[in-house]
């Protein structure tokens, strides 16, 4: 008879099981999508439970290898010959490679040779219901490492989480409707490979969608502008490649505060557009003091020092009545945005928005 806790594991492979079946009906379309909190936290999690600098969830197609996460390297595609994976997806098993210098298949790959030059490599596969293949999840060091048994199981059940949630059939929210509406190409021209978010093009027609729902439902709908203070400063301080680096800290930190089913877009160079969805006006400005004071907390360190950074928000919230237009939404957080420039910085300013009663 099975022990408690075997009754647990065999519960949770039949549920994930069920779930792979259902998912298995849709396509996995994972390339030219947006940060996603919930694949950000197991590369977070990945980081500081195995000790490596670099951690990464990967999808394949047409010998094409997709960051969906990845901490410790900026990097968002590669051809799957410059993949270290490269024997991982061919062989569906788990590979640890502890001196990439030592290995015939590796050490002649173009990230071992050169930057970032990796050392010591460990994959396992993503696989779908039918036990194909469809990416990896990765651990890399540029440095060699020993590695023991818990390291491998270790692996594996990060490996797992970041599988189930790759088939999560969860597809009611705007990110999986738009994803689902357009072809790979049109996403790829609506995404800032920079922050790995929504760009201005992407978050315009997100937002025009969303008005529509909100007028057709009669739901509130608000929106967050948020602009980096003294961005300029930084790049003529620090250079701008560290301005990239706040640019993306930020993005990460934003997509970290909101809630799964809001919508973060790129608007402009150091501007971040955040569309909230059918939130009570409450609910709504925590969500931007939330943002705000999590950036505000999160100092950004480099070989000069630490790296301030903090945001002016704007929120704009339409709460009831008839339609407004998508601009008409922008220019009110705009304005609200400006004002908290003008009240010092690092602060929160909403404007609400009550529109005539439609005509029926």
């Amino acid at each position: 008879m099975p022990t408690p806790i075997e009754q647990t594991a065999l519960s949770r492979t039949v549920a994930g099981t069920a779930t792979l079946k259902l998912a298995n009906l849709h396509t996995l379309d994972a390339f030219y999508t947006p940060l996603e909190e919930r694949f950000e936290r197991i590369t977070r999690l990945g980081k500081r439970a195995l000790g490596v600098p670099i951690v990464a969830i990967t999808v394949i197609q047409d010998k094409r290898q997709w960051f969906k996460s990845v901490v410790g390297w900026q990097v968002t595609e590669l051809p799957l010959s410059d993949s270290l994976c490269s024997e991982v997806i061919a062989e569906g098993k788990q590979k640890v490679i502890e001196n990439t210098l030592d290995d015939l298949a590796l050490m002649s790959n173009r990230h071992v040779c050169r930057k970032p030059k990796i050392r010591f490599y460990a994959g396992h596969p993503l696989q779908d219901y039918e036990g194909k293949t469809i990416g990896s999840f990765c651990v890399m060091d540029l440095k060699p490492r020993k590695v023991d048994d818990a390291f491998g199981q270790t692996l594996a059940d990060l490996a797992d989480m970041a599988q189930r949630e790759l088939f999560s059939v969860e597809l009611t929210n705007a990110h999986s409707a738009l994803i689902a509406k357009l072809g790979e190409a049109r996403r790829q021209a609506m995404f800032d490979s920079l922050t790995r978010l929504w760009n201005r093009r992407g978050g315009e027609a997100l937002l025009q969608a969303a008005l529509k729902e909100s007028v057709q439902y009669n739901h509130s709908l608000g929106i967050v502008m948020a602009d980096i203070d003294n961005f300029k400063q930084v790049n003529d301080q620090f250079g701008h490649g560290m301005g990239d680096q706040v640019l993306r800290k930020v993005a990460s930190t934003i997509v970290a505060a909101v809630r799964p089913h809001d919508i973060v877009c790129r608007y402009g160079g150091d501007e971040f557009l955040i569309i909230v969805r059918d939130a009570a006006e409450h609910d709504f400005s925590e969500i931007a003091h939330r943002i705000r004071d999590r950036i505000h907390e999160l100092p950004i360190r480099t070989r000069e020092g630490t790296v301030p950074a903090s945001v002016s928000v704007g929120l704009a919230l339409r709460t009831s009545g008839g339609p407004i237009s998508a601009s008409n939404l922008i220019e009110c957080a705009d304005e609200a945005l400006y004002e908290s420039k003008r009240k010092g910085r690092n602060c929160v300013t909403l404007r609400r928005i009550k529109t005539p009663p439609s005509e029926r």
